[in-house]
């Protein structure tokens, strides 16, 4: 046979072991008689590119396909110079949405010689096929979405090893109803349901082989009320000691079939992410963002208190027109809905998402490297973003790991703003320690009392006794337990 002894490698870089790849998953499955002569090699973006190149040059690829996202470009990049170097005849693919996107220019696209746009399923196997018999074929290949009713679906690709140690990602849906400028969704249009009979049987499996979080990377699960129902209510008819379900979640909807299933479910069973992003409402109209401040508020006040739902909302700072007041009304409006964690994220501009055209007016100013993230605005300066960016992380280490969760609040009592009041320890803890990693939980327990001590005035007996109390139980009691689980999924 013409492709006799020659091999397929699928391969990336994640941001870390844990985590896998669904994209590489689903091209390999669809590669047809030629499975079985392809392997799927992950890294994490820590290895060196050139240990990466070695260990791929011992698999004697002769089609070598790299998944590419803005985590992992620079690596990517880096690893396809080395192999350009050593194997000028090795074939080269690359895809993914870091690379699909105003691409004519890249570097990347220069050193390589094919890019597969789109979804890839659709067109995988014919282009491994004609590389192997020596046909030509244009540099950029253009794959039409998939038919998810019968498009061959990835999950027998997942390993023992994969399910016992690493993050299984699953979909249902692909798509998103929504035209948000920051997103690439927003370039398509609707959703596409993979069929439920298609889909249970499989997850049935993962479920007998082990898998019990499951991370759905859907990007608006709850839109399509009835497909999400029947996802729900299979897996609270197979839950098993252990099971998670990860969603991204609509924050202005809830309809009642949905919440009645959350009710229903047990205690921490569901990890919901709601992407809130801005209550400027000038903002989320410029940006394309559906903003029903009112559902949003009652909604995620709902979640929180829900027994089986443990609740990520996400804000934006730094989009075309915010400023550092509304950023902070934004966020006190959020933090009083009293989600378990709030994600404070920096603007990224992703290539090829409209929120380009917002520039010129609002003077929008990027980092030219990944992950592009806004650097100022007209309406927030350089050091305002900068200090956001240092509050994100203390609220992440303060606040959102659960640590602290009876003096945390100590830092904004009596305060008229939450995000202010936060931010005052913020600034106070960069200025004190000139750094935003490397605290232990003494370290910051110790920094954090002598604020509330010396900036709030509040007594040193409450201060060591609520500090005290959060230190005793992270380390040792049921919560502490509970945190790192949580973290670590």
């Amino acid at each position: 046979m013409y492709f006799n002894g020659m091999q397929i490698v699928f391969t990336t870089f994640n941001a870390r072991y844990s985590h896998t790849s669904l994209s590489l998953r689903c091209l390999r499955a669809n590669l047809g008689g030629l499975h079985e002569l392809s392997e799927i090699v992950e890294f994490d973006i820590r290895i060196s590119p050139q240990v990466a190149a070695e260990k791929l040059l011992a698999q004697h690829p002769q089609i070598l396909l790299f998944s590419v996202y803005i985590w992992n470009i620079m690596v990517t990049f880096e690893t396809v110079h080395i192999l350009r170097l050593l194997r000028p005849d090795l074939k080269i693919i690359i895809g993914g949405p870091e690379a699909s996107y105003e691409y004519e220019e890249n570097s990347l696209f220069q050193l390589v010689d094919h890019l597969i746009r789109g979804e890839g399923e659709t067109v995988i196997e014919k282009t491994c096929r004609d590389l192997l018999k020596g046909n030509s074929l244009p540099k950029v290949i253009e794959s039409p979405p998939a038919d998810l009713a019968v498009v061959a679906l990835p999950y027998e690709e997942y390993t023992d090893e994969d399910i016992a140690h690493r993050r299984i990602y699953v979909e249902s849906t692909r798509g998103c109803p929504f035209s948000c400028d920051y997103c690439l969704s927003s370039l398509e249009h609707g959703i596409r349901t993979v069929p439920l009979d298609r889909l249970f049987p499989i997850f049935g499996k993962l479920i007998e082989r082990g898998a019990r979080i499951f991370k759905f990377i859907d990007r608006s699960f709850n839109v399509c009320t009835d497909h999400a129902a029947s996802v729900m209510e299979f897996f609270l008819e197979n839950q098993c000691d252990g099971m998670m379900l990860h969603l991204e979640w609509e924050p202005h909807l809830l309809e009642e079939r949905l919440e009645a299933l959350l009710r229903k479910a047990p205690s921490g069973f569901f990890q919901l992410e709601v992407g809130v992003q801005t209550f400027t409402p000038e903002v989320a109209e410029r940006i394309n963002r559906r903003l029903n401040s009112n559902a949003v508020e009652n909604n995620i006040r709902l979640l929180s208190t829900l027994p089986s739902v443990h609740l990520h909302a996400d804000l934006i700072a730094g989009l075309p027109g915010e400023t550092m007041d509304s950023l902070a009304r934004s966020f006190d409006q959020l933090q009083a809905c009293g989600p378990h964690e709030i994600q404070l994220g920096i603007l990224k501009k992703l290539r090829g998402a409209p929120i380009a055209k917002h520039d010129q007016e609002f003077e929008m100013v990027y980092n030219t490297a990944p992950p592009y993230d806004v650097l100022q605005t007209s309406t927030m300066c350089f050091p305002e973003l900068q200090a956001v960016r240092r509050f994100a992380r203390f609220w992440d280490i303060t606040v959102n790991n659960g640590r602290f969760p009876d003096s945390s609040p100590l830092i904004w009592k009596d305060q008229p703003s939450v995000f202010n009041a936060f931010m005052e320890w913020s600034q106070w803890l960069y200025t004190q320690t000139h750094a935003v990693f490397g605290f232990t939980p003494a370290r910051l327990g110790r920094l954090l009392g002598r604020f509330l001590t010396e900036k709030r005035n509040l007594s040193d007996k409450e201060v060591s006794a609520a500090i005290e109390h959060d230190l005793g139980a992270s380390a040792t009691g049921a919560k502490g337990m509970e945190r790192q689980a949580r973290r670590k999924q």
